[in-house]
């Protein structure tokens, strides 16, 4: 036994743990086709190339060795406890494994290893066999209310239906006895068996493969002279396979040929089956094991014989006699399998077919005749020899042997060919051999030619038999002279063998009558050519069915020489050539194969030419059937010349033979060439064949014979007949009248051909009336169908290249005009064929009780779909206004036609033709929609005048399209209903149809955002795609249109698992996957549409148990449920209704095994597309309100699982065996680096949204061991890798997966740090720092947007194709686009539509579709950077949370600030989606830029924002008012806010324009508050209060005067924040002169005046805020002492006390607790301070004025004077008196410093330059004041009780501890109210008490 190898069958633990899924031999069967067995698949190349495998299937026939010690001991080591632990929570019983492996090896003999991968394997597999176990019970519980009663749930969901009826065992195991003993090792039984089966069907594919690469390699290297290309690692498996059949080094005597091995293991299998497994002795197992063991020996030996087949028929060489006699000498015992018995009367219905058709090839390709004539011809001089390794023709003792075992089995049929093809060798060995010994006699003699003559006569006159014991007689007697002592040769002394044998007569005479007439031996080729070839060689792309068919091609040719012409050789012919394939699958096979077809070299063949096509043309017309479809097997070779003009075509259009029999009076005739020995005949006068039955002989005896053609052709019925001219020769055909002659007249077949049809078009019942050998509705349509098979070999050369295009349609009309060349007047050959069509319809209109044969009608509809892509001018308009489709007719033909013709028949070939054209005109649609649309002048260079299809209506189109999706929508609805004799016709109907509506849906929602699908570029295909909405899309409760998609679900459960593929098989396949496609395309339109949730959706949720079955079903069904399931939660989840539960609907059962299933990712088989839309569903599920199912998916748990978990043991086992997909996830991203791109991003994906939508997520990260550390480490190393990648060119797929895998990790982190802040974990922040150099570095810099190549593509396309644009590209988002070359623009599409400009791919593929698809990956590098930005604002914003205070990370965030702003600033791109990030970078900033200002950092990073702030904001524009008007105002103002928050750092700390500041200023004027800041600063500051405060505020003024709708309070209030911040940087209120002139030419404040003015007019319910901005923006301006004496001068205290606003605060009172309140914030926080602030500025000059203004207010200063009144009640019954805020005490402050300041001014008199009496006396108390205060500050206690909040700064105060500890306060709102009073009490002088 070879050593175990780790990709076969590595250790248990890794089995067990779910790291390595077990690769079958069924999966890998299955992969190699459907994955692309050569393709680099990492997991199927590790498993095919391990030593073990390799060598399995070296030892395919024998695979697993007996038991011995040493695979006893190895089984025992692999399964100790030190390599596997037993489980602790039920995972898996190692016990029982052991336990079963044992049973297996007893009872199949096989090694211990073997039986317990085989364990292991159906351990791993038991979810899969436990979802699809039995019949679907539940399922049809779960979908009784869809169609109550209905026939689907009678014939599909029956439990005892057919349909579900599995061939396994496992169908027939009942839930409740699954786990036991016997029922798992009916399992192990089962999966034995199919491993052997699919063992061996794998190592004749990878045999086929590679024999087949190298017969391919060998003949294009032997034209081209290249050396071969080097072997993939498939083709080494392979090689290594063949080598170890057939090993170097040995002799070729001592070889063992592999032939011989392969005989020995069939023999061994046959005798099998006639003992029985022995297995029924055991209890455990029952009979139908017994069947199954039987199936599975048939099927062995049918696959040992494809394995032979495929050997013996890729050899060039003849094989050595013992192989052919061990062959034989099987074959004879088991007669060809003619009349063996097989163990069941159903086998011998199922496997006959295949085993007597591979018996008959394989006797043939071991014979291989071509080969054997060669070395018999070449070989006429050899001697006799002895020499046993001769080839089998020249071994004498072989061909004896096999002469007899031929003879005994010669009378069955079976092997009639093998009996045809011996008889040929020997009758060549004969003649030959007759041939030497003559010319030995003549030597003999001396008398060369009279010893000729007689040896002559006596070879044909006496029996063959005779003659030869003769000569052989004349030989011995003459051996005394010198000539007669040679010896015979070795052909003479095989002759002389073969001639004495058993049978009576000659031996070779009783082989061929054997063969030739009992036998049948063309009808036995033509049924293996058409019941076994084609159907069951149709893998790789029908090369084996055309190679078989090679085979059978040999044998006809080598039987030419010797049988005569006739109808049953043709037939087999014919078979052969064609393997009776229909049109659909002849075009299918010569669109997608590069194989030999027998057909290919049929031309090139002398033999074949001569023998078939020259003879069957020579009969034509006569026999008119066997010429044209002799014509159409051959119609698409080419021989290698022009591939749009088929060989074929050329010979028909120049024909020199014409066949036809004379009519009884007709003797214008005689004799000629008399000397040769053909009789040939001459026409005297002309001869008029009737073209066609001719009702009425009048108008050709009018004429006569012998009269001149002229007078006929100038009539209308001269297209009926054909002239043959006086003095041509005939041969004649036979030998009685009335004659039949072949005349020598060249003439064209094909413009006959076109009066064939012609005749037939002009009466609609011709063809019934009168059928002849020449004429009959077969013949019209087989000439239909002939030109068809040409157009389409013509159309095989038009690919999308433009000047492929125009040489097809220019073959096209050429050949098509020859065929027209006959016809009457204003006809064409299409036209005719038209109108036969519609004369055929309707004459199949009314139903009857015999169903006729619509063939006719299947052929035009073929000619029509050959036609399409061709000349679609002319089909179009056809269908239009044909009767097929009825547009503005009553009734549509084609349902006639299907309801009283096919569904009698049962066969349905005229609706599969048109299901293909109807795909076809969908095609047509796509493919020339921009020639269509293109200016006239754009496509002149299209054929003669027009673009290929354009001058077709759209309004035809649209009419066409829409009325054949009504038809087939109608169809597809019922046909589970129909009567089908061949299933696979029904199953062919759903795929194509399902296929079709999807692709309709697809082409119209794929690209475009539009929703009005007429102005698409397929808006021809806006009304179907609307009808097939409106039906399947129904928010109805109807169930018509899902009931059919439902069946086919149901019928994908069952789908067959055999080793005998057929094509019906594929299209079982092919119908599940195209209508679970179809299912997801609806879904997804739907919610495309936001429209209801479908009956369709919830039709699906019901259905989901029985979409988890399919999952299990088959491999390729994977993917299309994955987005079925996706598909359905998302469209569920997006609406507002609470969604249907998935895991209620599927059932906690199937649940459990269905994520068991899913669970298995893409394992075995390592499947990238299939492991991201698995995780792409996950997703789905956490973040799409499943949340049952969420839970199910992240715990492993159901809910209800886990409630039963918390009542019972911990140690409780868990029913599931996989870990939760959570654990898995994580586990996987742990080893990022190993995971493909594609398949980490989806993963990464799900882990972000579970920890999103899920935040106890976060903790479960947390406790795994790596991958917190292993993400962040990956964003570390990336990072190193990266840091400069913005500086490079993108050219990878990795330049944007990197980037957005990091931006995934980012948020991962993000939400991780916020999960550790409310752990109070701060330090996980701190170490995270350290990996972010990436981020920090390219997360925020501007996106690596390709302007220039957007720009010029956009502007060439536009030049290039005018009648569309780059937007009719644009993905939608009705699915998920992945970065890559087809991200943003639909590439694929653009390829079809566009391919027939060259432009489009250009010189050396530097065209458009290169620029696009530079776009396209530009566009995913940018979405990538874009997605990152992001992810890293959402990580600096958590960490900026717990690090604000260190100083390394406020350096971070002040740089994060500045790269955001520059990004900005230098972002000029006009996409939409750039506006929008810029507004995401301005929101990151203000974030980051609030929380430093708030920290107070005044780190230099910091103070460097503040230039870059104002750069962006002035970059954007710098007109406050027209930025304001724009549409990007909202992104404006918050640059406003950062340029606000960015001037802090720059504020002095001690500046302040508070009261106190301005007293101590003023009792110390020495004392300066600012120092100079940098100069820099001071300058851009000036040019902030220049455009953005002083001009800004005057235009927002404007802007509120004109419209109120742009300008909002807040843009003041921020204006005003700005102005104050500004002044407050040290050194910007020292110039003066600048600040005077800025706020001077801006009119500032007169502009805050007059808005002061209109705010009672502005306020809105009765709230005055632009009455307070005013005042404070004037307050503001006032701090300066230059501008508060220009404020002065300008008179603006006057413009103030003139306005509504405050006349209202001169008339009553406001205080703080009055409505509205912003009246008294007015008085204190504004017009107080404004007053001071002038005061302050001024001086006594304006002391005067001041106190005026000061009471003008007596009601405010009343007010004020008793607002700390201890008795508060006797003067107001105010509820809230007595009660007192911080604004209160600051009022007090604030008229306590005026007073003060006034009475100074007073006091002084003239010495301050003013006359004291004018200096008005301020009408507040302040003696009244004084004692208040001072009776409060003695109270503080009392005091404490009184404050109240203010606002909610206030409010926050007054919970905070006080800022002096000693202050004696409570809060902080005390401390500042106490604080204003002291300052009351010192200015008023008046002392504190005691607290």
């Amino acid at each position: 036994m070879a050593p175990i190898g780790e990709a076969y069958f590595p250790p248990l633990d890794r089995c067990f743990s779910g790291e390595h899924q077990l690769l079958s031999w069924k999966t890998s069967y299955i992969a190699l086709p459907q994955l692309g067995g050569e393709a680099d698949n990492g997991s199927l190349k590790r498993h095919l190339t391990d030593p073990q495998t390799v060598h399995l299937l070296a030892r395919s026939f024998t695979p697993y060795s007996a038991p011995t010690p040493q695979t006893k001991s190895s089984f025992e080591t692999k399964t100790s406890a030190i390599h596997v632990a037993p489980s602790t929570q039920a995972r898996y019983d190692i016990k029982q494994i052991q336990d079963d492996t044992l049973w297996l090896s007893k009872k199949t003999n096989i090694d211990e290893v073997s039986a317990l991968r085989l364990a292991v394997l159906e351990w791993q597999t038991r979810s899969a066999a436990q979802l699809l176990q039995g019949a679907p019970g539940d399922e049809v519980a779960l979908l009784s209310g869809i169609g109550s009663g209905s026939q689907f749930q009678a014939s599909v969901f029956d439990p005892g239906s057919s349909l579900l009826a599995k061939s396994s065992l496992l169908a027939k195991e009942a839930p409740a006895t699954f786990d036991s003993t016997g029922t798992r090792r009916r399992r192990l039984l089962d999966i034995y068996l199919s491993e052997r089966r699919y063992l061996l069907k794998t190592c004749e594919y990878i045999i086929f493969k590679v024999l087949c690469v190298k017969e391919d390699g060998s003949s294009n290297n032997s034209a081209t002279g290249n050396p071969p290309t080097s072997p993939s690692w498939l083709q080494g498996v392979g090689t290594t396979i063949l080598s170890s059949w057939n090993p170097e080094g040995s002799s070729e005597s001592s070889r063992k040929h592999p032939v011989i091995d392969t005989v020995n293991a069939l023999r061994y299998r046959l005798e099998a089956l006639e003992r029985g497994s022995g297995w029924l002795r055991d209890e455990d197992v029952q009979e139908d094991v017994e069947i199954a063991w039987g199936r599975n020996q048939i099927l062995e030996i049918i696959h040992i014989m494809q394995i032979i087949l495929t050997v013996i028929g890729s050899s060039s060489k003849l094989v050595p006699s013992e192989v052919l006699l061990s062959w034989l000498r099987l074959m004879r015992e088991c007669a060809f399998f003619e009349n063996f018995q097989l163990p069941l009367p159903n086998f011998q219905d199922t496997y006959s077919l295949p085993l007597q058709s591979l018996a008959s090839l394989i006797s043939l390709a071991i014979l291989k005749i071509p080969l054997a004539l060669d070395l018999i011809t070449h070989s006429s001089s050899a001697t006799a020899s002895s020499d046993k390794n001769l080839p089998y023709p020249l071994n004498v003792l072989a061909v004896e042997e096999i002469n007899d075992i031929l003879i005994q089995v010669a009378p069955l049929r079976t092997p009639s060919p093998t009996v045809l093809a011996w008889g040929i060798i020997l009758q060549t060995v004969r003649m030959i051999a007759q041939s030497n010994r003559e010319s030995r006699e003549l030597r003999q003699s001396g008398r060369a030619a009279d010893k000729y003559g007689a040896v002559d006569s006596s070879d044909t006159d006496g029996p063959e038999r005779g003659s030869i014991r003769g000569l052989y007689s004349l030989r011995r007697r003459s051996s005394t002279g010198s000539d007669t002592s040679q010896s015979s040769t070795l052909l003479e002394e095989i002759n002389d063998k073969i001639s004495i044998s058993a049978v009576d007569g000659d031996p070779i005479a009783y082989l061929a009558k054997n063969a030739v007439d009992g036998g049948k031996v063309f009808d036995i080729v033509t049924a293996i050519a058409v019941e076994y070839c084609t159907p069951f060689g149709f893998e790789h792309r029908g090369k084996p069915g055309q190679k078989m068919r090679g085979i059978l091609i040999d044998l006809i040719r080598a039987s030419l020489s010797f049988v005569e012409y006739q109808p049953a050789l043709m037939m087999a012919t014919l078979a052969v050539l064609t393997g009776s394939e229909r049109y659909w699958d002849t075009l299918d096979r010569h669109a997608d194969s590069s194989g030999t077809d027998p057909a290919a070299s049929f031309f090139e063949d002398g033999v074949l030419k001569r023998s078939l096509w020259l003879t069957s043309l020579s009969r034509f017309p006569y026999e008119t059937t066997p010429f044209l479809l002799l014509s159409q097997a051959l119609a698409f070779e080419n021989n290698g010349k022009d591939p749009s003009k088929p060989a074929i075509w050329s010979m028909l259009d120049d024909v020199d033979t014409f066949a036809c029999r004379f009519t009884s009076e007709f003797q214008a005739y005689g004799t000629t060439r008399t000397q040769e020995e053909a009789d040939y005949i001459e026409l005297k006068a002309s001869f008029m064949f009737t073209i066609g039955p001719d009702p009425s002989n009048s108008q050709l005896d009018r004429y006569g014979p012998g009269r001149p053609m002229r007078a006929l052709a100038k009539s209308s019925q001269s297209s009926k007949f054909h002239e043959v001219l006086p003095g041509t020769i005939g041969e004649l055909l036979n030998s009685s009248k009335p004659f039949v002659v072949s005349w020598h007249q060249d003439y064209s077949a094909l413009t006959y051909m076109g009066k064939v049809l012609q005749c037939a078009s002009a009466d609609p019942d011709l063809c019934i009336n009168t059928s002849t050998a020449q004429f009959s509705s077969e013949i019209v349509a087989e000439i239909i169908s002939l030109t068809t098979f040409m157009l389409s070999s013509a159309a095989k050369g038009a690919s999308p290249g433009q000047q492929n295009s125009i040489t097809a349609v220019e073959s096209a009309q050429s050949m098509l005009g020859n065929m027209s060349d006959g016809l009457d007047r204003n006809q064409d050959i299409i036209s005719v064929i038209f109108n036969i069509f519609e004369n055929e319809l309707y004459k199949h209109r009314k139903p009857s009780e015999d169903a006729e044969p619509v063939d006719v009608l299947v052929q035009c509809i073929q000619f029509s779909f050959a036609l399409l892509p061709l000349m679609p001018d002319r089909v179009w308009p056809f269908l239009g206004r044909s009767g097929l489709l009825g547009i503005g007719k009553d009734e549509s033909q084609l349902s006639a036609v299907i309801a009283s013709q096919e569904m009698i028949l049962g066969h349905y070939d005229f609706l599969l033709g048109c299901i293909r054209l109807f795909d076809a005109l969908i095609e047509d649609v796509v493919l020339n929609v921009i020639p269509r649309k293109a200016p006239t002048k754009a496509v002149a260079r299209f054929t003669g005048s027009n673009a290929l299809g354009a001058g077709v209506s759209q309004n035809t189109m649209e009419q066409v399209l829409a009325s054949l999706t009504r038809t087939m929508v109608e169809i597809f609805e019922s046909t589970m209903n129909w009567r089908f004799v061949v299933q696979e016709d029904r199953m062919e109907i759903n795929f194509r149809l399902c296929l079709i509506f999807t692709k309709i849906l697809n082409y119209c929602y794929i690209v475009n955002d539009s929703l009005d699908l007429s102005q698409k570029l397929v808006g021809a295909l806006a009304p179907a795609a609307e009808y097939i909405i409106d039906v399947f899309l129904s928010p109805s409760d109807n169930d018509v249109t899902v009931l059919p998609l439902l069946h086919i679900f149901g019928e994908g459960i069952a789908t067959p698992s055999t080793t005998l593929p057929t094509r019906g098989l594929q299209n079982w396949s092919s119908q599940v996957r195209s209508a679970l496609n179809l299912t997801t395309m609806l879904i997804q339109v739907n919610g495309l549409l936001q429209r209801p949730p479908s009956q369709v959706e919830k039709q699906m949720f019901n259905a989901a148990s029985v979409l988890a079955k399919v999952y299990a079903a088959h491999e390729s069904y994977k993917l299309p449920v994955v987005d079925l399931f996706d598909a359905i939660i998302r469209s569920a989840g997006s609406t507002g209704q609470q969604p249907p539960s998935l895991l209620g609907h599927l059932g906690q059962e199937t649940a459990s095994h269905f994520l068991e299933v899913l669970s298995m990712l893409d394992q075995p088989l390592n499947d990238d597309m299939l492991s991201s839309a698995i995780w792409r569903l996950l997703s789905a599920v956490v973040s799409k309100r499943q949340q049952w199912f969420a839970i199910f998916i992240l715990t492993g748990s159901t809910p209800r699982e886990s409630f039963k978990d918390n009542k019972q043991d911990s140690n409780t086992p868990k029913s599931r065996r996989s870990e939760p997909i959570l654990n898995i996830a994580l586990d996987k991203l742990s080893n990022i680096e190993r995971l493909d791109p594609q398949t980490a991003l989806s993963m990464l994906e799900f882990v972000a949204l579970a920890a999103d939508f899920w935040p106890w997520v976060l903790t479960t990260m947390e406790q795994h061991p790596q991958f917190i550390k292993a993400i962040s480490e990956f964003a570390a190393r990336l990072g190193s890798m990266t840091a400069t990648s913005r500086e490079k060119s993108y050219k990878t797929s990795a330049d944007y997966n990197s980037t957005q895998m990091t931006s995934y990790v980012a948020d991962i982190m993000a939400m991780y740090t916020h999960h550790t802040q409310q752990m109070n974990n701060q330090k996980f922040a701190k170490n995270l720092v350290q990996h972010l150099f990436y981020l920090i570095k390219n997360a925020i810099v501007a996106p690596s947007y390709n302007t220039s190549l957007h720009a010029n593509l956009r502007q060439n396309f536009a030049l290039k194709f005018p009648s569309c644009s780059l937007t009719d590209f644009k993905r939608t988002t009705i699915k998920k686009s992945y970065l890559g070359d087809s991200y943003f623009y639909d590439l694929n599409l653009m390829n079809k539509m566009l391919a027939y400009e060259p432009a489009w791919t250009g010189r050396k593929g530097q065209g458009f579709a290169e620029e696009v698809k530079r776009a396209n990956f530009n566009l995913s590098v940018v979405e990538s950077q874009v997605n990152l930005f992001h992810s890293w604002k959402s990580l600096l914003v958590e960490l900026s949370g717990p690090l604000i205070s260190e100083l390394k990370f406020q350096k971070i965030m002040a740089v994060a600030v500045t790269d955001s702003l520059k990004a900005n600033a230098e972002n000029n791109l006009p996409e939409a989606i750039f506006e929008r990030l810029s507004q995401s970078r301005a929101d990151l900033a203000f974030t980051l830029l609030e929380r430093l200002t708030e920290q107070k950092s005044v780190e230099e990073e910091v103070k460097n924002i503040m230039p870059v702030a104002w750069n962006t904001l002035r970059t954007l524009n710098p007109n406050l008012g027209s930025a304001l008007d724009s549409e990007d105002a909202d992104y404006y103002r918050m640059l406003l806010k950062i340029l606000y928050l960015s001037l802090q750092a720059h504020t002095s700390p001690t500046s302040s324009t508070s009261p106190i500041d301005l007293n101590a200023s003023i009792a110390n004027p020495s004392i300066q508050p600012w120092s100079t800041g940098p100069t820099s600063t001071i300058q851009i500051t000036l040019e902030i209060l220049t455009s953005i405060v002083a001009h800004g505020f005057r235009s927002l003024t404007i802007i509120l005067h004109d419209s109120s709708t742009p300008v909002q309070p807040s843009d003041f209030a921020l204006i005003t924040a700005i102005l104050r911040s500004s002044l407050q940087i040290p050194g910007v209120s020292r110039n003066t002169a600048h600040l005077i002139s800025a706020f001077s030419d801006s009119q500032s404040a007169r502009c805050a005046s007059t808005l002061l003015s209109w705010s009672d007019q502005l306020a809105t319910t009765g709230d005055p805020i632009y009455g307070e901005l005013s005042i404070l923006f004037l307050l503001e301006m006032s701090t300066v002492p230059a501008l508060a004496e220009s404020l002065a001068v300008e008179g603006v205290l006057s413009h103030i006390l003139s306005t509504n606003l405050i006349r209202m605060l001169q008339t009553r009172s406001f205080g703080p607790f009055d409505q509205p309140a912003r009246m008294y914030s007015i008085w204190a926080r504004g017009i107080l301070h404004l007053l001071l602030n002038l005061l302050h500025a001024v001086g006594p000059p304006l002391a005067a004025e001041i106190a005026a203004a000061l009471n003008n207010f007596p009601y405010q200063l009343a007010r004020a004077s008793n607002a700390f009144g201890t008795n508060p009640t006797a003067f107001t019954n105010d509820p809230n008196a007595g009660y007192i805020m911080l604004s209160m005490a600051s009022e007090a402050h604030t008229l306590a410093l005026i007073t003060t300041i006034l009475q100074t001014i007073r006091e002084a008199g003239p010495s301050a330059a003013v006359v004291s009496s004018e200096v008005e006396e301020i009408k507040w108390d302040r003696a009244q004041v004084k004692e208040d205060v001072d009776g409060w500050l003695q109270r503080r206690g009392s005091l404490r009780e009184r404050i109240v909040a203010g606002n909610e700064k206030e409010e926050a105060w007054s919970r905070q501890k006080p800022v002096k500890t000693d202050s004696g306060s409570a809060n902080k709102l005390e401390e500042k109210v106490v604080e204003e009073m002291t300052g009351v009490a010192g200015l008023l002088g008046v002392s504190g008490g005691e607290a």
